[in-house]
């Protein structure tokens, strides 16, 4: 155990799917655990499923599997549960992500795993909890933006509820299962026992909107208008976003774009007074910053120590001079893709290295021989395995 492998020699069997909890099986890899991705024949993880080939790597496959090792088995026969119970020997962490009832169907619920394993931490990752009257509904992330009030919360200016593609409810809820689990293992060492970890999507979800659900409740239904010009803003070639905060800030805003005499006219001065004529700040500061170039903009702002940043793609961001000089990203090459892929640092975890175990999010099944090697299968046990495809590769 190090800072830099903080869970070195703990075990872990991964047998959630989709990113939430596979990408709270990542991080404990990227800190030192051995994590062991548990994927079912005949192509993995249903994420891989617009892969390049069966069973390849997608942006999901790399975000939920980088630093783990994967072994495919067929858990409808004996022999693929009798092959997964030997992987649970020893395991510090068990994780599942099917709807509730079905992995008490395949025999391993956490009765029936810590009842082997007592010490054995469980975690259970579903849609929308496992009770309740929606248990057993299947979810993703967009399902949970609308259920839990953030698509309505995030809509457009015509009203219409609005879906972040970037996969806000999967990561929040990763991280709060990654939480949860890191303090579990922490309390563990004065424990006797394991114990059962539940979460779902909605607690993920239902924090990641708690601001504006407690804003909503506080004021009675409808959260307190924006203060402007806290806004995107077109430019002459692109977009800015600027926040301003009290009244400093709009002086200094007001420097910026050479109209100082807004910062002390009556209807704009305060907080107050700027949400009351809120149309007309945005339609003042919209006809201003669309006559010059983002990078123009950007200067004044920078000089003035106006809180801004410009609007980027992904690629945009990726580029960007800080960025690089930061070292934010590295490029690390992965199974089944041609060209290396950018995975930013994780805070606290040393950088990955390309081709290393860290570094590398494995192909569907890639490591079934090994594993069952390491768990006591003879060659010729695990030629059987495979020719029966009951274990093996994936795709």
């Amino acid at each position: 155990m190090s800072y830099e492998a903080p869970f070195a020699g703990l075990k872990v069997v991964d047998l959630s799917q989709g990113i939430a909890a596979p990408y709270a099986g990542m991080l404990l890899a990227q800190y030192g655990a051995e994590v062991i991705k548990v994927e079912v024949m005949g192509g993995g993880d249903w994420v891989r499923a617009s892969a390049p080939e069966p069973g390849g790597n997608t942006a999901l496959s790399i975000m939920g599997n980088l630093g783990k090792r994967s072994i495919a088995l067929d858990l409808k026969s004996p022999e693929g549960c009798a092959a997964l119970w030997r992987l649970i020997e020893g395991a510090d962490v068990f994780m599942e992500g099917f709807r509730p009832g079905v992995i008490k169907r395949l025999g391993f619920s956490y009765e029936a795993v810590s009842a082997k394993n007592p010490r054995i931490l469980y975690l259970a990752m579903s849609g929308f909890g496992q009770s309740g009257p929606l248990a057993e509904r299947p979810a993703m992330d967009p399902v949970l933006q609308a259920f839990t009030g953030f698509m309505m919360e995030n809509r457009e200016a015509d009203g219409t509820p609005k879906n972040v593609i970037s996969i806000p409810v999967d990561l929040i809820s990763a991280l709060y299962v990654f939480q949860a689990l890191s303090a579990a293992l922490y309390a563990r060492r004065d424990e006797q026992r394991g114990r059962y970890v539940e979460a779902s999507l909605m607690h993920g979800a239902a924090w990641l909107n708690t601001y504006a659900m407690l804003q909503s409740f506080i004021h009675g239904g409808a959260p307190p208008p924006p203060r402007p010009p806290n806004n995107v803003f077109r430019t002459a070639d692109g977009w800015l976003h600027v926040v301003v905060a009290g009244h400093r800030g709009w002086a200094e805003f007001c420097a910026a774009i050479d109209r100082p005499e807004l910062a002390n006219d009556s209807r704009f001065d305060t907080t107050g007074a700027r949400q009351q004529n809120a149309d007309l700040v945005v339609s003042i500061c919209s006809e201003i910053l669309a006559t010059r170039p983002t990078a123009h903009w950007i200067a004044r702002f920078t000089e003035q120590r106006v809180m801004h940043a410009v609007v980027n793609s992904s690629m945009d961001f990726l580029r960007e001079p800080h960025v690089e000089a930061t070292g934010l990203f590295s490029y690390l090459a992965q199974p089944g893709l041609t060209d290396p892929v950018p995975i930013p640092a994780l805070p606290g975890a040393p950088r990955p290295e390309s081709g290393s175990r860290r570094g590398t999010a494995p192909l569907a099944g890639a490591d079934t021989a090994a594993i069952l090697a390491e768990h006591g299968y003879s060659e010729a046990e695990i030629a059987a395995l495979t020719e029966r495809r009951i274990a093996g590769r994936a795709d």
